[in-house]
């Protein structure tokens, strides 16, 4: 385990003033505990399941775990204020070490966050100019996600974290409607390069589940997946 989860767990008791537009503090120790499930997560894959079917659309679980790198790796590109558009998913480690390669990537993710100034600026996500610290908070979702697609294709079971989860849920249900997501998707591409014009949504529809379901599958419902 890298010093980042550490670095950033002990920001706690920063003194920043943050603005927080979902009623959320600091996500920077959350986004940590997020990084350290999905850690764990990358871990436990065993070399046979790597051509596992998941519930990520077509990726197999060794495409899922490059994805999930890249994600990980514009968790820290986002944070450097730098342009979310540039590089391509090509983060399969040549070594076969998968969690090497997710530590190396925590090293960038610690240094390009380290300065509270990188939650107060605006921020380019790939579909809109935000705060970093909402920024930070969809990268939260986005890695839990992932992570549930990856447990689910190599029979893992997280210890989910319910403040990672309320959080990635908070988010979720803020930027993304339940119904229209095509239509949506379509004109935030249009804005994007032209090599982006028209690429799959990323999340379909919302499926339906109970008010009182666990948190992580509220999460992956409303994202369009559907829960075990």
């Amino acid at each position: 385990m890298t010093g980042f989860y550490r670095h950033c767990v002990s920001m706690t008791s920063t003194t920043a003033t943050i603005p927080a537009p979902l009623g959320l503090d600091d996500p920077r120790p959350t986004f940590a505990r997020s990084a350290a499930i999905a850690r764990t997560a990358v871990a436990g894959v065993r070399p046979e399941q790597m051509t596992n079917p998941t519930p990520c659309g077509t990726y197999d679980v060794r495409q899922l775990l490059v994805h999930l790198l890249f994600a990980f790796n514009r968790a820290a590109v986002v944070g450097r204020n730098e342009n979310p558009f540039v590089g391509s998913e090509e983060f399969e480690p040549a070594d076969g070490d998968w969690v090497g390669a997710w530590d190396r990537t925590a090293q960038a993710v610690e240094a390009a966050w380290a300065d509270p100034v990188a939650l107060t600026r605006p921020t380019m996500l790939p579909w809109a100019a935000e705060s970093g610290a909402l920024a930070l908070r969809s990268y939260v979702a986005e890695l839990s996600t992932h992570t549930w697609d990856l447990a689910q294709a190599t029979g893992q079971q997280p210890a989910w974290d319910d403040e990672v989860l309320t959080m990635s849920l908070d988010v979720m249900r803020a930027i993304l409607p339940a119904e229209g997501r095509r239509e949506m998707f379509d004109a935030i591409l249009a804005t994007m390069p032209e090599e982006m014009h028209g690429g799959p949504a990323p999340y379909d529809e919302a499926v339906p589940v109970d008010a009182d379901a666990p948190l992580i599958d509220q999460l992956v419902a409303h994202v369009g997946r559907h829960p075990a």
